[in-house]
């Protein structure tokens, strides 16, 4: 029977664990720091060049890089110590923006430096974004996750709002120069929360895995998990979309609602409160709504404030637009967030969130581009309400493809695979790995035994197997035997630990369709390695 998880009554609840508390605040600070940055370089772009297309590329240059990296920093972050990662990543990320400040500064900035900063930023965040995204389960119970992923979005997106309005004070005051130098001295804090942080020690795969063998796994995991295909999917058509609202509303807030860089910061705050009511009420819309409604009821909102911003010439409109348009983008990120956390198990967390990211940034690079070549050729609300257009069509058809919900899975680490009968104990690099299973199956229950090892073939193949087939003895009546390879030997010992509840009860369900009274044997065979 899948295990029931139940839903924490608060949003604050994960709060009262003192390590995901002192981390969250440390986050916060660097939140608030980063959201002052966006707006100064935002603001210092439409001065440098205040022309779309090059205000657009402000959201590629950040967000490249994730589509770089994401997928060696979610290794990285699974292989190799979480901390270690977040510490290295941060200390990049905090040199980069001291640089950035000082040459702002001293007046030596100027559009493609700015971008290249960016980017060379971008890359310190692309390798520190996995690891940190996958800490929520090792900080907290699972009756506290979708919580504590709530949490973490809502800080996220409030920080927009109260750091916007921040930035705003501060460019406005001061210059952007001075903003980019406070959100350096911002991430001391998260240096200390990291450096007092002692996490428990990780469950280790034996062998270790290497980095470029992580990904292919983690690919792999993503390529055969129906959850993640859904959250990709999803992810993909909101983000391409609601990119439109990122790249150009820095400038149509100075050219078409003509606010100053305080008020362009003050409409921001108002979307951050939003995100605030809005992590606040989430609890309470779960338990009403799947995650699957709530996405696209959300999303559908969110299509609505696109559409409304091309219509708007004043600030109190701007800033109403934008409260809603965040009480509805953090129930989205939350339910996509929550839909990758809750459908992968410990051992390719990272990986997964990684390809999350690499999606989810790189529709925001890759869309900002987009929209801001359209706009050129257009105009920037013509871009935005196609936007709106297409976010409404791409929500409506992808409503089939269905989020996991942490109710209905259990991801919890159980091996029930005996060790392999072997005499002699391979390399671990050593490969391919052939492993037969063979059964006696009654001919009248068939069609069952069928629908069973189809799902047995599924996590086979998520958990390491690259090739997989059931073959009938045509000499033997209801004999079969099921046949899977693994890269290597080092491959298959991690697939072995690799198992959750879930799966050994997809395996047990497989097995109990055998007739003899002993399992099924097992059988375990390594390619001849060819000698010069």
């Amino acid at each position: 029977m899948t295990a029931q998880t139940p839903v924490a009554k608060s949003v604050w609840t994960p709060l009262r664990h003192p390590a995901f508390r002192i981390l969250m605040l440390g986050n916060v600070a660097i939140l608030l720091g980063g959201w002052m940055q966006d707006i100064a370089v935002a603001w210092l772009m439409t001065s440098l060049a205040p022309e779309p297309l090059m205000v657009a590329l402000l959201q590629t240059a950040i967000y490249l890089p994730f589509v770089l990296l994401s997928l060696p920093a979610g290794a990285l972050a699974d292989i190799f110590n979480r901390r270690t990662v977040l510490l290295c990543a941060q200390v990049w990320v905090f040199v980069g923006a001291i640089i950035l400040g000082l040459l702002t500064i001293y007046g030596f900035m100027t559009p493609w430096m700015l971008l290249l900063l960016l980017f060379l930023i971008g890359l310190g965040s692309a390798m520190y974004s996995p690891a940190w995204n996958a800490l929520a389960p090792e900080l907290v119970p699972r009756a506290e996750l979708e919580s504590a992923i709530a949490l973490n979005a809502a800080s996220f997106n409030f920080c927009r709002g109260i750091g916007a309005a921040l930035g705003g004070v501060v460019v406005a005051g001061s210059g952007p120069g001075t903003a980019i130098l406070i959100n350096a001295a911002t991430m001391i804090a998260m240096l200390c929360a990291l450096i007092w942080w002692k996490p428990a020690p990780a469950e280790s795969y034996q062998p270790a895995e290497r980095v470029v063998g992580a990904m292919k796994a983690g690919m792999r995991y993503v390529r055969h998990s129906a959850a993640l295909r859904a959250v990709i999917i999803k992810t993909v058509v909101f983000v391409a979309c609601a990119s439109a609202v990122w790249s150009f509303l820095p400038l149509i807030s100075k050219q078409q609602y003509g606010l100053n860089a305080m008020e362009y910061g003050l409409v921001l705050s108002l979307f951050g409160v939003g995100n605030l009511l809005g992590a606040t009420l989430l609890p309470f819309a779960r338990k009403h709504f799947s995650m699957d409604h709530l996405f696209m009821t959300s999303a559908l909102i969110f299509a609505g404030t696109m559409t409304a911003l091309p219509f708007i010439h004043s600030f109190l409109l701007a800033g109403i637009t934008l409260f809603f348009a965040g009480l509805v983008w953090i129930m989205v990120n939350a339910s996509l967030n929550a839909g990758v956390l809750t459908a992968v198990p410990a051992w390719v967390r990272a990986r997964a969130i990684a390809v999350f990211l690499l999606t989810f940034q790189g529709c925001l690079a890759g869309g900002s581009l987009v929209w801001g070549t359209f706009a050129a050729y257009t105009s920037m609300p013509m871009a935005i309400l196609t936007a709106a257009a297409l976010l409404v069509v791409g929500t409506i058809c992808t409503a089939p493809f269905k989020v996991a919900s942490s109710e209905n899975i259990d991801l919890r680490t159980a091996r029930s695979t005996p060790e392999p009968n072997i005499i002699t104990n391979p390399h671990p690099d050593h490969g391919p790995v052939l492993v037969t299973v063979e059964y006696f199956i009654d001919p009248e229950r068939m069609p069952d035994y069928r629908k069973a090892m189809a799902a047995l073939e599924i996590l086979r193949r998520r958990n390491g197997a690259y090739q997989w087939y059931l073959f009938n003895d045509l000499a033997k009546s209801g004999r079969y035997v099921e046949t899977f390879f693994v890269e290597n030997w080092g491959e298959y010992l991690r697939h072995m630990q690799r198992g959750t509840i879930d799966d050994n009860n997809a395996e047990k369900l497989a097995y109990s369709f055998h007739l003899n009274e002993e399992a099924p044997a097992i059988c375990h065979m390594l390619a001849e390695r060819r000698k010069n």
